[in-house]
C-alpha cells in the first residue's frame, strides 16, 4: 500500500514541477521538448530489445494520428496552458473527470452499458465539480470565464476529454493491434514533440525559455518521475493490483498537489497559491462518493474473484 501512495504522490509532483518549469517557459516549447526526449528514450529501448516489435503498418496510421493529435498535441498543450494560471491542486482535481468522461465516450461511442451505480456515481460526481469550479484564482480572472468556468478550467477539462480518448485509442492500438507499450508511447510522443516545436516557432518565438540552466534541472527532474518512475512502478504495481483500484487510489493525486502547492506558496509565492479554499474539501468529499458509487461493482466483482473460496 505504501508503494501505491509513493505512486501517486509522484504523480502529484510531476504537476508542481511543471508549474515550476512553467515559469521559464513556454507551454507549447515545453510539451514539444518533454514530448521529444520522452519518446526518444522509449523509442531508443524498443529498438533494441526487442527490435522485431520496432514497426508500424501502413493501415495503423490513422490511428497513431488520432493518438499524436489527441493524447500529445491536444492534451499537454491544453494542460500546460491551464496550468500556467491554475493551482496545481485544482488541475490535478479536474483530472478526477476522466473516469466519467471515458464512461461517455463507451457509453455513446462502443454502445456499452452502464449500471444504476454507475449513473449515480457519474451524477454525484458531476455535482462534486461544482464547488471548485465556484473558486477562481486573481491569475484565472485576468483571462475571464465563459459561463463562470474560467478559460483555464475549460482548457483542463478539453485536456482530460482528449487524454480520455486518447486512451480508447492506445487501448485499440495495445490490444486489438498488438502493439507493444513501448512502441505506441514512443512514437506518439516523439511526433507529438517534433510537432508541438514546429508549432512553437511561429507562436512562442526563438527565445522561449528565460533560464536554461533552471530549465533543464527542473525538465531532467520531471522526466526522471513521471516518464520513468512512475511509468516503470505502475507496471510494478499491477502486477499485484487491479487496474480498477489503481483508478480509484488516483483519488489521492489532488491531495497530494494541495500539499505541495501549499508548501510550494511558501517557498515560491509568486508561483503558488498560498491559500486553499474549503470548497476543494467539499468537493473532494462529494467527488469521493461518486468515484465509490461509479467503482463500487467492478471493485466487488474484482475482490470476490480473488478471494480464495471455502472448502465444501
Amino acid at each position: 500500500m505504501m508503494l501505491i501512495i509513493a505512486l501517486y504522490g509522484l504523480f502529484a509532483s510531476s504537476l508542481f514541477l511543471s508549474k515550476v518549469i512553467l515559469h521559464y517557459t513556454q507551454p507549447i516549447f515545453y510539451t514539444g521538448i518533454r514530448m521529444l526526449i520522452g519518446g526518444g528514450l522509449l523509442l531508443s529501448y524498443q529498438y533494441f530489445n526487442p527490435r522485431q516489435q520496432f514497426v508500424v503498418k501502413r493501415k495503423h496510421l490513422w490511428l497513431y494520428a488520432q493518438l499524436v493529435i489527441f493524447s500529445i498535441l491536444v492534451t499537454y498543450i491544453l494542460r500546460f496552458w491551464g496550468l500556467q494560471s491554475l493551482p496545481t491542486y485544482k488541475a490535478s482535481f479536474l483530472h478526477n473527470l476522466a473516469p466519467f468522461i471515458t464512461s461517455f465516450y463507451s457509453f455513446f461511442i462502443f454502445k456499452e452499458r452502464m449500471t444504476a451505480k454507475q449513473w449515480a456515481g457519474l451524477c454525484i460526481g458531476m455535482i462534486g465539480m461544482i464547488p471548485i469550479l465556484l473558486t477562481t484564482s486573481a491569475s484565472e480572472q485576468k483571462l475571464g470565464e465563459f459561463f463562470y468556468i474560467s478559460w483555464p478550467e475549460l482548457a483542463i477539462i478539453g485536456c482530460v476529454a482528449a487524454q480520455s480518448y486518447g486512451w480508447i485509442i492506445m487501448r485499440k492500438l495495445l490490444k486489438d493491434k498488438s502493439y507493444s507499450p513501448m512502441m505506441v508511447n514512443g512514437i506518439s510522443m516523439t511526433s507529438g514533440g517534433l510537432i508541438a516545436l514546429g508549432i512553437s516557432i511561429p507562436l512562442e518565438g526563438f527565445a522561449p525559455v528565460t533560464n536554461w540552466p533552471v530549465f533543464l534541472f527542473w525538465l531532467v527532474a520531471v522526466i526522471l518521475v513521471s516518464n520513468i518512475i512512475c511509468i516503470n512502478l505502475y507496471g510494478h504495481l499491477l502486477r499485484s493490483y487491479t487496474a480498477t483500484f489503481l483508478s480509484f487510489a488516483g483519488f489521492m493525486t489532488p491531495l497530494f498537489a494541495a500539499f505541495y502547492e501549499w508548501v510550494g506558496s511558501l517557498l515560491a509565492p509568486n508561483i503558488f497559491e498560498p491559500h486553499i479554499s474549503w470548497l476543494f474539501y467539499l468537493s473532494c468529499i462529494v467527488v469521493f462518493v461518486g468515484l465509490y458509487l461509479f467503482y463500487k461493482d467492478e471493485l466487488n466483482q474484482q475482490k470476490s474473484a480473488t478471494e480464495p473460496s471455502l472448502p465444501g
